[in-house]
């Protein structure tokens, strides 16, 4: 793929993965804010992060890696060097949560409309990060690669299996949070909304939006010359 993009070309591809991570890390960032629960990939992370004295980025990072481990569980002699080498997104999606926590700490939403204002801007951010992300065609992170992992395995549909690892996800932070604080922490309204939402933001801005989406993809290399 790499070879028939070229060095301009794998370069602009690159460009998107780290735009829509940096998009998505931002998004995760709003969403830990506004106290109103984060997407499904990062409610693990966050409820952690409210139990103990690690952030949500070095929690991210940390369940990471434990995603990777569970893809060679599942995928054993199908495991390879393309599964080790999500870490590299994924250490970068954890390390830009941080440093986007840290960057909109003057955000202080006083109210709960404020709050679910921010979570719903923070699920757009995270919808345009993915379908950047996705669309960019090189790296995949661990929160997918578990998913597409389990359904290579299974003989699945990819966007089923995900749904469905979304749903475990959510129900480990739900359990953690109560066996650990005896309380729902981390797991709200945004939460459900973002699982509900962000994949059909992602479906309209490519119906939307084709010509974009063919661009990034590379697949029709007049577009970038058009307009």
């Amino acid at each position: 793929m790499i070879k028939e993009w070229g060095l301009l070309g794998t370069l602009r591809h690159f460009a998107c993965l780290v735009f829509g991570i940096a998009l998505m890390a931002a998004s995760v960032a709003l969403a830990k804010i506004a106290l109103l629960g984060t997407s499904p990939i990062s409610s693990i992370p966050n409820v952690l992060s409210g139990l103990t004295r690690l952030s949500i980025g070095q929690w991210t990072i940390f369940y990471m890696f434990l995603l990777v481990s569970l893809e060679w569980l599942v995928l054993r002699r199908y495991f390879s060097w393309s599964n080790v080498i999500q870490l590299i997104p994924s250490i970068f999606f954890g390390t830009m949560i941080d440093w986007f926590v840290q960057l909109f700490k003057f955000i202080k939403p006083t109210g709960y409309w404020l709050q679910l204002g921010l979570t719903l801007i923070s699920i757009v951010l995270l919808a345009i990060g993915v379908f950047f992300e996705v669309n960019s065609q090189t790296l995949m992170m661990a929160g997918e690669g578990i998913a597409a992992a389990i359904a290579f395995r299974r003989d699945r549909p990819f966007a089923k299996t995900k749904v469905r690892v979304d749903m475990a996800m959510v129900l480990g932070a739900v359990l953690i949070s109560l066996i650990f604080s005896h309380q729902l922490i981390g797991v709200r309204e945004g939460t459900i909304l973002s699982a509900l939402l962000s994949g059909r933001i992602v479906g309209y801005i490519e119906e939307r939006f084709p010509q974009l989406t063919a661009w990034l993809r590379g697949s029709d290399p007049e577009l970038s010359s058009e307009k």
